[in-house]
């Protein structure tokens, strides 16, 4: 039980606090407390760590920061707001925070020093050589340990302690295939933190060693974070040997989806299986004469390396991925990163791929010969490029901005709720099913599947402006906003149909 500090012992805390300039500082924010009234004393520490109350474990704090920590320590809640305030500036900047920015945080430039391997396998032992600068000017710390076989795979790897500032993130920018492309989750880091500030760490972050760079860390990365920013030099860890990448992919990718503890956000899951679509499809062409997506369906399904793959998938999430991250693609800053949608972000990717991908991209496996002059895969994806761009042009450009709160803003929030676009999206294609004078209605499941000329284009660009001249977008009936919030595509369709926002109205055929 924490015991109260004396009349004399705040008087003592005071003394010994007060700066040249006669003023007490706020532990939290090192502002000074004008009112010295408002002055609280609390633990730097967790009391519940150390059960320490002696005066070198209570510091000055102001009223404000002592009222809104609740049952944090001095510590823990300055260090919340520091992460809260490094997750902010990434955002700001229209990125993610990742293990990289928390090393940068807490060492500048000084980490993501190389970590050299010697695998001596008369001995089953690996030397490690640490280095303790980027230029490997001075003499490494050098660490042997054993080494061990997976029963399974055969791959090789150790256990360790591995220095901190030896470690980086397995993503894109530090090496070709990327393990670790997830994003840290402030919730899931901040909890993690406290949690590893008073708690041993039960299972290891799991890395990887090749050749002259640091050691690689893509998985566990939450946990590595958060005792980094709690103050850890060393950080737990399970090492493989100069793995084999596209193994530890697959098994990454397994263990977040139908292995799931926390799944990769849609976005991840996609660019993951894209990945390795593409070492597949390398794979395949190198052994089939004619290809086809069906073929290397088959390919992947019956391979012999082949283990719990979904062929399927990953072509799916190659063309959504080729869409989304096409050079010439305007909608992507509005398309928030995550599995949900946020103030800043119009529509979410799984929101995409719910109800704009089923729409206008063909399903996957096609039996179609690969660049034969039946297959229209690339001119699909060079097509939904120009649609999106268009729905960028009529409801976003100019118009999608959170902090204005203007009439266009809350327009476009009304356009991309989600109960509107389970609606209009259908709207849509049936409006360019009839403007592409398609008779069959089958066609319609391969509606952007083909080529289109311009003045085809000019058309669709037409009607998409007038289904977004409706004037149930703009209407100030409350009642709209309501049935669009339940996220029910038959309730938004029958206001649609009550308020005469229908594909026959858009093409002209009724008042």
């Amino acid at each position: 039980m924490k015991r109260q500090i004396t009349e004399a012992e705040k008087q003592e805390l005071l003394r010994t606090n007060r700066r040249e300039d006669g003023k007490i500082y706020c532990f939290i924010d090192n502002e000074p407390i004008d009112d010295e009234k408002n002055i609280h004393f609390d633990h730097i520490d967790p009391f519940v760590k150390s059960e320490d109350s002696s005066l070198d474990n209570i510091a000055p704090v102001c009223k404000n920061h002592n009222l809104a920590k609740k049952d944090m320590s001095l510590t823990e809640y300055r260090d919340k707001l520091s992460i809260e305030k490094l997750f902010k500036g990434k955002e700001e900047l229209g990125k993610q925070l990742k293990l990289n920015d928390v090393l940068s945080a807490r060492f500048n430039t000084q980490y993501g020093y190389v970590a050299k391997y010697q695998y001596d396998s008369d001995k089953e032992e690996v030397s490690i050589k640490y280095f303790v600068d980027n230029n490997q000017t001075n003499l490494p710390n050098i660490k042997s340990y054993p080494v061990f076989t997976c029963p399974i795979t055969s791959m090789k790897f150790f256990y360790a302690q591995v220095p901190v500032q030896n470690i980086i993130n397995d993503g894109k920018e530090e090496s070709d295939i990327e393990l670790q492309p997830r994003p840290l989750i402030i919730d899931h880091f901040w909890n993690l933190y406290r949690h590893l500030r008073v708690n041993t760490q039960l299972q290891p972050s799991i890395c990887r060693v090749d050749g002259e760079n640091p050691i690689f860390v893509f998985d566990g990365q939450h946990k590595a974070a958060a005792k980094i920013w709690a103050g850890t030099k060393q950080l737990d860890a399970k090492v493989f040997i100069e793995p084999d990448v596209i193994k530890l992919m697959k098994t990454n990718l397994v263990a977040h989806d139908k292995l799931k503890q926390l799944r990769f956000y849609s976005s991840i899951l996609a660019d993951k299986l894209a990945q390795i679509y593409g070492v597949n499809w390398q794979k395949y062409v190198e052994t089939a004469d004619k290809k086809s997506e069906k073929g290397f369906c088959n390919f992947v399904k019956y391979s012999e390396t082949s283990t719990d793959e979904n062929p399927t998938k990953q072509i799916e999430a190659f063309i959504v991925e080729s869409i989304l991250k096409h050079d010439e693609n305007n909608i992507h800053p509005y398309v928030a990163p995550e599995n949900k949608t946020g103030k800043q972000y119009a529509i979410s990717r799984d929101s995409l791929k719910k109800y704009y991908f089923r729409y206008f991209v063909t399903n996957p496996p096609l039996d179609v010969e690969i660049d034969s002059k039946d297959d229209f895969r690339n001119q699909e994806i060079e097509n939904n490029v120009r649609l999106l761009n268009i729905l960028t042009e009529k409801t976003l450009t100019d118009k999608w901005n959170p902090d204005s709160n203007s009439d266009d803003h809350k327009k476009a929030e009304r356009i991309y709720r989600t109960g509107s676009i389970m609606a209009w999206f259908p709207i849509l294609r049936n409006v360019i099913f009839n403007k592409l004078d398609l008779i069959n209605p089958n066609e319609a499941e391969r509606i952007l599947f083909r080529n289109i000329p311009t003045e085809k284009w000019e058309l669709i660009s037409k009607f998409v402006e007038k289904l977004f001249s409706h004037k149930i977008w703009i209407d100030r009936d409350p009642n709209i906003d309501i049935v669009i919030g339940n996220k029910k595509a038959e309730l938004t369709k029958k206001l649609f149909d009550e308020k005469g926002l229908t594909d026959k109205w858009i093409l002209g055929m009724i008042e």
